[in-house]
Parts: structure tokens; C-alpha cells; sequence
């Protein structure tokens, strides 16, 4: 075996024992809400909201624009489709 086949073979190995890190929407939300949390009891300094209500917002923007629309059951359905007004003819 090279010095380089070697080199590859330890990279490879370093690669696959290293955890994969993932970051989701639930990770987003928990921050937007530790963030109400933290302020809502105080801990966020006055010269400090400003910066972090700008990363509330971005967050809580962020989430809601990449959230999954919510499945409609078909139950839902049908009660949406009872709701529907139909226009009487004159």
C-alpha cells in the first residue's frame, strides 16, 4: 500500500466515524421558542432585543414559509365541503 492509498483509506475512515450533524424545522421552532421563553423571564438584555427579535422573526418566518402543509383527514373534508355556500339562482 502507498503513503497515499494510505492517506485516502484514513480520510475515508475519519469521514464515517464522524456524526453526521442535522439541523430541522423542530430545531428552529425549539430555538424561536427559547428565545420567547428567555425573554418573556427577562434574561435578554435591553440593548440586546432588538438583534435578538430580528432572529425571532427571521426564525419564526423561516418555519412557518418551510412547514409541511397540514394533512387534511377526510373527515376535514367533508366538513369543509358542508361549509361551502351555494349561491341561490334568481
Amino acid at each position: 500500500m502507498t503513503e497515499e492509498e494510505q492517506t485516502e483509506t484514513t480520510e475515508a475512515q475519519e469521514q464515517q466515524s464522524q456524526p453526521t450533524v442535522s439541523l430541522g424545522l423542530s430545531d428552529l421552532a425549539l430555538m424561536a421558542n427559547i428565545i420567547q421563553v428567555t425573554s418573556e423571564r427577562g434574561a435578554i438584555k435591553a440593548n440586546e432585543m432588538q438583534v435578538v427579535g430580528a432572529l425571532y422573526t427571521k426564525l419564526v418566518a423561516f418555519v412557518n414559509a418551510n412547514a409541511p402543509a397540514p394533512e387534511i383527514t377526510s373527515e376535514e373534508a367533508t366538513d369543509e365541503e358542508s361549509e361551502v355556500e351555494i349561491p341561490e339562482e334568481e
